[in-house]
């Protein structure tokens, strides 16, 4: 996964989720998902699109969930109702920490070394306690 966020960061020259779904063409729109969800990759033909919650419009949060789903993206994932669902959200969740570590690395020219420096890209915090 780490080589995977390495070459995609290459590839775009920046580990910013947001300016690597606009390099890869997806459009990332903001709808009213109520309170359930924060986020979905839809598949519509040739195209993908990025649904973000209104509710998180401007927020720090908003960086985790683009990377997480520029990971169902990128791992090419299916829209699935099954264990193999349980299995796709770990890993789009796994690239997204490696992406938004690589972020944070990028942004301060320095490595994330306590949870809390990674909290600023909505990283939740069970997640960022790992690092």
């Amino acid at each position: 996964m780490k080589r995977m966020v390495h070459t995609i960061g290459n590839e775009n020259n920046t580990y910013n989720p947001f300016i690597i779904a606009k390099n890869k063409d997806i459009e990332i729109r903001y709808i009213d998902f109520g309170i359930e969800n924060y986020g979905q990759l839809i598949r519509i033909e040739d195209s993908n699109i990025i649904l973000l919650s209104q509710l998180i419009k401007g927020m720090k949060k908003s960086f985790f969930i683009v990377a997480h789903e520029l990971g169902h993206y990128v791992l090419k994932h299916k829209n699935q109702v099954s264990d193999a669902r349980v299995r796709d959200e770990f890993e789009a969740n796994f690239f997204a920490a490696e992406l938004c570590f690589e972020f944070y690395r990028e942004q301060h020219n320095k490595k994330a070394t306590q949870p809390r420096q990674l909290l600023e890209y909505g990283m939740p915090m069970e997640m960022a306690m790992s690092i």
